[in-house]
C-alpha cells in the first residue's frame, strides 16, 4: 500500500536529525516530519520520541521520503481535502 496524499497514517518515529523527524509508515514507507509539522519542536523532547508512534498526514507523496506533518491544523485540512473528494 503506497502512501497517498493527505491520508493520515500511524508512524513510527525512528531518528530525530537537526531537521526533523524520519518516520515509517505502516507499509515500511520512509517519511519525514519537518521540525515546523512537529508540534512538539522546538520546546519538546524530541529524543524521547524515537520508538513512539505518531498520527501524521501526507503533505507531499512524489518525495523520498514522503513529507508528513504531525499538526492538527494539517491533519484538519487534509480530512477537510479528503472529504471534499469523497475519498
Amino acid at each position: 500500500m503506497p502512501s497517498t496524499l493527505h491520508q493520515e497514517y500511524d508512524v513510527r518515529v525512528l531518528a530525530v536529525r537537526p531537521w526533523g523527524l524520519d518516520v515509517v509508515l505502516p507499509d515500511g514507507t520512509a517519511g519525514l516530519i519537518d521540525n515546523a509539522k512537529d508540534p512538539r519542536w522546538p520546546d519538546g523532547d524530541q529524543q524521547a520520541a524515537v520508538g513512539t508512534v505518531v498520527r501524521a498526514v501526507v503533505l507531499d507523496d512524489e518525495r523520498d521520503p514522503v513529507r508528513m506533518s504531525a499538526r492538527d491544523d494539517d491533519r484538519a485540512v487534509a480530512r477537510a481535502l479528503r472529504e471534499a473528494a469523497g475519498r
